[in-house]
């Protein structure tokens, strides 16, 4: 999450009971009051879906170890523990296998504009299908609306979409008066200024991202020895011309500072736009004993960002702060962790 100083007090307050399922002991299940040990992909049952439709089967291969349990077998439970009921006095949950989950939702989807309800666990062994699935294209749809008809009818709508700008919520007559009739919407909206830009006293504009190498908080990846060599640590992209009006070379230990908080690590002198710094957002605390920077100097990108989001969306603005950088140390010959592939390949080649 953003401002991760602030979302360690929220998840530290006494009054706050935090409970964290997952299968690592993350910094947020150490500051959780009660840790609920999860499987992993291959010691459980269920499907999943691609962004382009396709439906997989992933099967259980081994059982999970210790105490751990799926995410279906969790859940089930807790509905049964608080007894959960439907409006008919009945438990809410009737279905007890994976398979049987999925036919509910199927049922649920169907006539909707993600409809399942062509789909089985007997369809999808051979492989994935992309939804739709109809007896036109038993194997799945590739391309949606190729009759040019959109889901956009009033009377087919649940919402109705929301301004871009403010994320109010568009009204039925609003919808209705706009005359669908099939066609699609494309919205668009002025430019706006991030909540936060470079000023003086922090000059650049940070941005940040991935590495090919790792997955979000490495709690899987940096796992993997051949992927944790590759990218074995945090580090701070600069443009040449930015490190040079800062007497940084490459590798040297430097900071970077926004209103929140900052963090320490060694600088990769690249091909980055001048006035942008990019941190890479994979590297918190979970390798270590601590939850947080208090003990342990400050890796982790979201010590930078900022408490801000996309008033649609909801999605955090973990791509622009206002930073600066300062050097702490020479590098000492030793460069940037940074991988050398792509775009954070050094200038000087070496």
């Amino acid at each position: 999450m953003p401002d991760l100083a602030r979302i360690r007090r929220i998840l530290s307050d006494d009054n706050l009971f935090v409970v964290v399922q997952d299968m690592f002991l993350t910094e947020t299940a150490r500051l959780a009051d009660v840790v609920l040990p999860a499987a992993g992909w291959g010691e459980k049952t269920g499907t999943f879906t691609n962004a382009d439709r396709t439906v997989h089967l992933s099967e259980q291969a081994v059982d999970p170890p210790g105490q751990a349990r799926s995410d279906f077998e969790i859940f089930r439970d807790y509905a049964t523990r608080m007894d959960f009921r439907d409006r008919d006095g009945k438990p809410l949950i009737g279905w007890s296998t994976p398979e049987e989950a999925f036919e509910a939702w199927k049922a649920c989807s169907a006539g909707r504009p993600c409809d399942y309800s062509g789909l089985s666990y007997a369809k999808l062994r051979p492989g994935g299908i992309q939804w739709p699935c109809t007896p036109a294209a038993p194997r799945g749809t590739e391309r949606l609306y190729t009759d040019a008809v959109f889901n956009t009818d009033t009377d087919y709508c649940e919402t109705y979409g929301q301004d871009l700008v403010t994320g109010a919520e568009r009204t039925e007559q609003e919808h209705r008066a706009a005359d669908p009739a099939g066609r699609a919407f494309l919205q668009a909206a002025e430019y706006h200024p991030s909540p936060e830009v470079p000023d003086d006293e922090r000059p650049l504009a940070l941005t940040t991202g991935r590495t090919v190498y790792h997955f979000h908080t490495r709690t899987k990846t940096a796992r993997a020895p051949q992927l944790q060599d590759a990218a074995p640590q945090v580090w701070v992209e600069l443009n040449p011309d930015d490190a040079a009006a800062l007497g940084i070379g490459e590798g040297d230990l430097v900071r970077v500072g926004s209103a929140r908080g900052h963090l320490d690590a060694r600088a990769r002198l690249c091909g980055i736009r001048a006035g942008v710094v990019f941190v890479p957002f994979h590297y918190g605390y979970w390798d270590s004993a601590a939850t947080g920077p208090d003990n342990v100097p400050p890796t982790a990108a979201n010590e930078l960002t900022l408490t801000g989001w996309d008033p649609v969306s909801k999605q955090p603005l973990f791509k622009i702060a206002a930073v600066r950088v300062d050097k702490l140390a020479d590098a000492a010959g030793e460069p940037s962790p940074a991988p050398t592939v792509g775009a954070p390949a050094p200038v000087d080649g070496g």
